[in-house]
């Protein structure tokens, strides 16, 4: 190994939730609004997993204040229910409501955590009710572990397939033979609608919300947080899915990707990264396709698309100001692009997910 392979072993992980939260000072000076960047109202359903409602719960408290503060400042989390009432976890321990039904419109999504599947229907009535009005409201509604199977009950999930825990697959074809089904994707979001099995893979959805509502350097320290310092494999999280700098074990290579994702690769070349970091280009070049596995051109070219598909899906901006606000000379120079990475383009891709 040669001394330009071995990360700076200077910078302590202090050091680096330091950094990140200094980015995100930054981006917080600049910024227009000051309501958090992302709501979620949370129901849970009796014998619900702890670990569910955890996965969902700890990524936004890390990426909702400085440090290891836990005010819920730019990221909002609330268990409704009926006031008083507390719901029993599998686990046999009770959570109470911290807030009545609020409005869903007031939120970004809408998190329903099954219980174990004899005890679905023994919810209050009050939450299914919630969310057929969330839904027809176009707010988008996440079904955790058996959450899923509600939605389904309640015919949320038409001509959507759903992330089902294999555990759980035969008795969804049972229940429901004429939806669609995988038990290979650690969660899918279409059409306003978002599945995830539940375990570790929630983890990998709240990372991947955190990053487009409220930035990839809030993203990195939710998942610097939750992860093991040792952790060096690809095995927590889903490779397509889950984020570069995760796996990025040299802290410069970590940087360059937060900074890029940070500025949504525009206003970014690979030379001003690799100057950034304190890296030659080609060091850079190098050290980025080996840890990463693209070209960081490559990547400035990817992340630059992943927020214009974002837009696109979730934004009512016409494609010209999407094009503008990242990056590209215009709509044309986008739609070539998207259209190499999505086989569609911009437009015909925000009709069929509108």
């Amino acid at each position: 190994m040669t001394v330009e392979d071995s990360a700076p072993s200077t910078q302590s992980e202090a050091d680096y939730v330091r950094w990140l939260d200094a980015l995100w000072a930054e981006r917080l000076l600049s910024a227009r609004e000051h309501k958090p960047d992302i709501s979620i109202g949370i129901l849970l359903w009796p014998t619900f997993p702890m670990m569910s409602l955890t996965g969902v719960v700890e990524p936004l408290r890390h990426a909702a204040d400085f440090a290891d503060n836990s005010r819920p400042l730019h990221c909002r989390w609330s268990i409704m229910g009926k006031p008083g009432v507390a719901t029993a976890a599998s686990c046999g321990i009770r959570v109470q409501a911290d807030a009545p039904y609020i409005n869903p419109t007031d939120f970004d999504y809408i998190v329903a955590i099954g219980g174990l599947l004899p005890h679905l229907r023994t919810a209050p009535a009050s939450h299914r009710d919630y969310i057929r009005v969330a839904a027809a409201a176009g707010v988008p509604v996440i079904g955790v572990c058996t959450g899923a199977f509600v939605l389904a009950q309640e015919g949320l999930l038409a001509g959507r397939k759903a992330a089902i825990h294999p555990f759980h697959a035969e008795d969804f074809r049972l229940a429901f033979p004429r939806q669609a089904l995988s038990v290979r994707d650690d969660f899918l979001i279409e059409n306003g609608r978002i599945t995830v099995p539940g375990g570790i893979s929630i983890l990998s959805l709240m990372t991947e919300l955190i990053r487009n509502h409220c930035g990839p350097d809030r993203a990195a320290k939710a998942v610097h947080q939750l992860s093991l310092t040792e952790q060096k494999t690809l095995s927590v999280f889903d490779h397509e899915r889950a984020h570069s700098y995760r796996y990025a074990v040299d802290t410069r290579i970590q940087r360059a990707i937060v900074l890029i994702e940070s500025r949504k690769g525009r206003d970014m070349s690979p030379e001003l990264a690799a100057d950034t970091v304190g890296l030659s280009p080609r060091q850079f070049a190098r050290l980025f396709q080996k840890h990463v596995g693209m070209t960081p051109k490559r990547f400035i070219l990817e992340t630059r698309l992943r927020y214009a598909r974002f837009l696109v899906e979730n934004s009512t901006l016409p494609i010209t100001a999407i094009a503008l606000e990242t990056g590209f000379s215009d709509s044309a120079h986008l739609a070539t692009a998207f259209r190499q990475k999505y086989q569609v383009s911009p437009s015909a891709f925000r009709y069929r997910h509108g």
